[in-house]
């Protein structure tokens, strides 16, 4: 018995030991550092631009100063943002062409980044790293739609007018969200399903009619599709793949089933 042990324990530590993948430390540290410096020092240069012109050349009275550069600072800040999104997305539609993001399910290949799967996989992770300190900054900003312009020019996600996030966690890729779509904080996206780290993953669009509301707790998994006016409450799952009823709007529970609601009461 404790030979058998012995051989099982032996087996499963060969099985890590060649489980073990090593990340590009060096180029996502790159990806991070040329995305955060670039539009950076084009607010720089238009900072200098005005003092050149309204300190040196035409020097304005401290008073007007005090007045302007608050305006200023808001308006290289946003500024920055839509620099920020416009060179991470020109930038990743590079990867796009190289590796168009493709729907279906897929292994999850690590160690080999010639083959098919694996140079999928590569470019699959380096879109999911570039995106986050964007969609990160423009969220927690003073301009929080700018986050769908994240989505939309980077990963190419369809989002209509006047959808809201509200602190919420937002699907990276492959989804599809109808006007007036409203996502209470911690609701959440996910298109893409990891079936452990050397398994399968799932990768399949998300599409949300009009008018839908997310409620606190909430998640939608790969190919779920909701119908316009459709509610969603609290701590409930939208499982992959899931479909709701046409004659139903309220949905609850895990997974997420239609229950009645009496306006009147």
């Amino acid at each position: 018995m404790k030979n058998n042990k012995k051989r099982n324990n032996s087996n499963i530590n060969k099985m890590e030991e060649k489980q073990t993948v090593e990340l590009p430390v060096l180029d996502f540290f790159k990806i991070n550092i040329l995305s955060f410096i670039v539009p950076l020092y084009a607010c720089l240069g238009l900072a200098l631009l005005y003092g050149y012109f309204f300190i040196v050349l035409y020097p304005l009275h401290l008073i007007v100063h005090l007045f302007i550069i608050p305006s200023l600072l808001i308006l290289l800040y946003y500024i920055y943002l839509i620099l920020l999104v416009e060179f991470t997305a020109f930038w990743a539609s590079r990867w796009h062409k190289k590796s168009p993001p493709k729907q279906g399910v897929f292994q999850r290949v690590l160690d080999d980044l010639k083959s098919g799967e694996g140079k999928m996989m590569k470019y699959y992770h380096k879109r999911g790293f570039i995106i986050k300190f964007p969609m990160w900054l423009t969220s927690k900003s003073m301009f929080p739609w700018l986050v769908n312009r994240t989505l939309q020019r980077i990963s190419h996600n369809k989002i209509e007018k006047n959808v809201i996030y509200c602190d919420a966690y937002v699907g990276l890729e492959f989804t599809n969200i109808g006007e007036n779509t409203f996502f209470y904080p911690s609701s959440a996206l996910s298109s893409h399903a990891v079936n452990t780290i050397f398994g399968k993953i799932t990768m399949l669009e998300i599409k949300l009619g009009a008018n839908t509301t997310f409620y606190p707790g909430t998640i939608a998994g790969p190919n779920a599709v909701t119908n316009e006016n459709n509610v969603i409450f609290p701590n409930t799952v939208l499982h992959k793949n899931w479909r709701g009823k046409s004659d139903k709007f309220y949905y609850q529970g895990s997974p997420g089933k239609p229950i009645e609601i009496n306006h009147i009461k």
